[in-house]
């Protein structure tokens, strides 16, 4: 009887085990997160709104998966210094409304590119890119 017992406790402890999140899994939640802070600089409505969501989404850049960084680290950081550039031109001129256009722009034109990033051959960009879609629409 401790035989069977020791086996069925040792079995389900290695289920337990297996049971942590997939790298496409780990990517589609850092996508997620990188969606919803451009659609925060989307939404922006003020240069401190823009700011901080900007560092929203340097954090979420940083925070990358591994697995997920090295297959999607050089399309998303070339957005987000466009981003981060944009911000920082329109702290410097004190004026939003100039810059506010271009930023809502340039985060829907990302949103439409996330469509094809995702139609590619790797298996975690594909569902990072998924999960920028989710992220920036809401969902």
């Amino acid at each position: 009887m401790r035989a069977s017992r020791a086996i069925a406790i040792a079995v389900a402890a290695l289920a337990l085990a297996g049971c942590g999140e997939s790298p496409e899994d780990e990517a589609r939640d850092d996508g997620k997160q990188v969606g919803e802070a451009v659609r925060a600089l989307a939404d922006a409505t003020s240069i401190d709104e823009a700011r901080a969501a900007v560092e929203d989404l340097r954090g979420a850049v940083d925070d990358l998966d591994g697995d997920t960084r090295e297959r999607v680290q050089s399309q998303i950081e070339t957005q987000r210094d466009s981003v981060a550039e944009a911000v920082d031109l329109a702290a410097q001129a004190g004026n939003f409304a100039d810059v506010q256009t271009a930023l809502r722009d340039g985060a829907q034109q990302l949103r439409s590119q996330a469509d094809s990033f995702r139609s590619g051959e790797n298996s975690i960009a594909n569902e990072f890119w998924r999960g920028f879609e989710e992220g920036y629409d809401g969902e």
